[in-house]
């Protein structure tokens, strides 16, 4: 495939949707002083982000956390990417953590004995496109030199 695609930043709305239509994402947090990334399945509610999570994960304290999503085809090099950026905190109400573990669907294995809300400071996303006319910018994608 030698074709220009395209690509344009999604609104914060259409960026929303887009992580409403999913059920795994990667949640990016501090350890022991270093990045640490995990797969999670997630929510979004009331414009926040809502994951279950281990007790070893993620601290009980507010903490900046950014949180990604994406759906892209490896054939077509098309789909979309969202990146949040904000705290997340501990849901600690016992009515809201049985309400969320309601809307959760734990499908990633290991023990999920918190839920953790992230609130929202930016939202990032961009849709890859095969129809450059409509792209916010262009770019022509790298071959690949292994054969399928």
């Amino acid at each position: 495939m030698n074709e220009t695609l395209g690509a344009r930043e999604l609104s914060t709305a259409e960026a929303l949707r887009l992580l409403s239509g999913v059920r795994f994402g990667r949640v990016v947090f501090t350890r022991h002083g270093m990045p640490t990334i995990r797969p999670v399945n997630h929510i979004v509610h009331n414009g926040a982000i809502v994951i279950p999570a281990n007790a070893s994960a993620l601290t009980g304290a507010r903490q900046v956390v950014a949180f990604e999503a994406d759906t892209i085809d490896h054939d077509t090099q098309t789909g979309w990417c969202v990146i949040v950026r904000g705290s997340a905190e501990e849901v600690t109400s016992p009515e809201e953590i049985a309400r969320m573990r309601l809307l959760l669907r734990a499908a990633i294995p290991g023990p999920r004995d918190r839920i953790v809300r992230i609130h929202p400071d930016i939202i990032t996303g961009v849709e890859y496109l095969r129809s450059p006319e409509q792209s916010t910018y262009r770019f022509t994608p790298a071959r690949s030199t292994v054969d399928r």
